[in-house]
């Protein structure tokens, strides 16, 4: 026994197989983000997912009811787990422009600044 007419099935299989054609969108950033390359546009519909895996580098806004990226990941665990959020957001706010982190200072050390160099 058929269920569903023949062309129901076509609606909801079209409507199911759609390429995902929406992505972040870098020129929408929430405010809040720190730089890097991860951030959450303005399109979140606050549905604490990545909060929920994430929430070392994902904060909720309260007042806008949105989430922002307030840490950006560092070690290659932290990449994955950002990665993974990125891929589970059902509105694909959440971005990666593959800006790389600032560079941290080069620490000095006590023993080495006070070497000299002989002169000759």
């Amino acid at each position: 026994m058929n269920f569903y007419p023949n062309e129901s099935c076509e609606i909801i299989w079209s409507q199911t197989n759609k390429p995902n054609t929406h992505m972040a969108n870098p020129k929408d950033k929430a405010p809040e983000n720190v730089p890097g390359p991860y951030y959450n546009d303005t399109s979140c519909i606050d549905c604490d997912q990545c909060r929920e895996l994430a929430p070392q580098f994902f904060k909720r806004q309260d007042d806008g009811g949105y989430t922002y990226v307030y840490r950006q990941p560092i070690t290659a665990e932290e990449i994955a787990l950002a990665e993974e959020a990125l891929s589970i957001c059902p509105t694909d706010t959440i971005g990666n422009d593959g800006a790389s982190l600032e560079p941290l200072p080069t620490p000095s050390h006590p023993a080495t600044d006070k070497l000299q160099t002989p002169s000759e």
